[in-house]
Parts: C-alpha cells; sequence; structure tokens
C-alpha cells in the first residue's frame, strides 16, 4: 500500500526542500507518495494560501483534501493538531533539515508522534 507523508517546508525543491520552521506560515508544502519499499514514486509541492499568506482555507484543511497518511514537521499548534488527529492523520515529530531526511526517518521508524500542540502556535 502506497503512503502520502506532507510536509511543511520553506521552498519548492521537492526531497530537496528545507522544512519550514512554522507549520501555518511554511511557504509550501511538499507531498511525497512512498511505496510498500519506502522509495519515492511521486512528490508535489503546493502553495501554502491560509490566511497567513492572504488566501481562504486554512493549512489543515487544505492538507486533509490530499489525504495523506502522516504529516511530518517540527510542531504545530494544538487547534491543528487536534484537526489532524481527529481526521485518523498521523502527525509525526522531526528535527530533520530536509525533505530527503525525514523520508529517511519515516522510512526508519525515527520520528515520534506529536501528542501535544505548542502553546506558541505562532512560532510553529
Amino acid at each position: 500500500m502506497n503512503v502520502r507523508i506532507v510536509v511543511p517546508v520553506s521552498d519548492d525543491r521537492g526531497i530537496d526542500a528545507q522544512l519550514s520552521q512554522h507549520f501555518g506560515r511554511a511557504p509550501f508544502y511538499a507531498i511525497i507518495d512512498l511505496d510498500e519499499e519506502g522509495h519515492v514514486i511521486g512528490q508535489g509541492t503546493i502553495a501554502n494560501t491560509s490566511e497567513h499568506f492572504g488566501g481562504a482555507g486554512v493549512p489543515p484543511d487544505r492538507i486533509l483534501q490530499l489525504r495523506p497518511k502522516a504529516l511530518i514537521t517540527y510542531g504545530l499548534g494544538p487547534k491543528a493538531l487536534r484537526v489532524f488527529q481527529d481526521a485518523g492523520v498521523a502527525v509525526l515529530r522531526t528535527e530533520a533539515n530536509t525533505v530527503r531526511d525525514v523520508i529517511r526517518a519515516y522510512n526508519s521508524n525515527e520520528l515520534q508522534e506529536l501528542t501535544h500542540g505548542c502553546h506558541e502556535a505562532h512560532h510553529h
């Protein structure tokens, strides 16, 4: 079964993109599709059009439309975390710098589930 992961990123360089420090204010979100063996079989990037960037919709709603199995991030606010948890999307915490590093950590089961949001959500 293929797996889709979404990662907030600072640029649109695919698996070489740098992770964004701020989930809701990330300029882009990398969408990575992995096969059963963890190989990248598809990748893309969407721009953040949330109210943080003057657009419509909030990041969790836009991300959920992509039907990911996991969101991998440094952290996010409690409200967004709850939206993903309620939708059955795993929210995993990473310390990686690039999407490539995130994929490696994901495939090695090195990522921990994020169980509580940051109360200083504006920092993520």
